[in-house]
């Protein structure tokens, strides 16, 4: 029996592929083929477009709660 194309798995490896660069993505340290790249599945694909936006808010949230003037202890009782 020959290999059939599994247009599934290629569509799979690609989400893997993109999962594997969102952080890179959103950090600015791919170079512009690549980010593109990664953007252009985002678009298309929903499950990794979720993704993304969820770990951009997440890494969003994280930033802002580093720049977050930490409280003033108070005295101790």
């Amino acid at each position: 029996m020959s290999p059939t194309f599994n247009p599934m798995k290629l569509y799979h490896r690609r989400c893997r592929e993109t999962r594997a660069q969102m952080s890179d993505l959103i950090d600015g340290e791919l170079d512009e083929r690549t980010a593109a790249a990664v953007a252009r599945h985002a678009r298309w694909c929903p499950n990794c477009r979720r993704m993304l936006k969820n770990l951009s808010r997440t890494v969003t949230g994280l930033h802002d709660i580093g720049e977050a003037p930490t409280p003033v202890d108070s005295p101790q009782r």
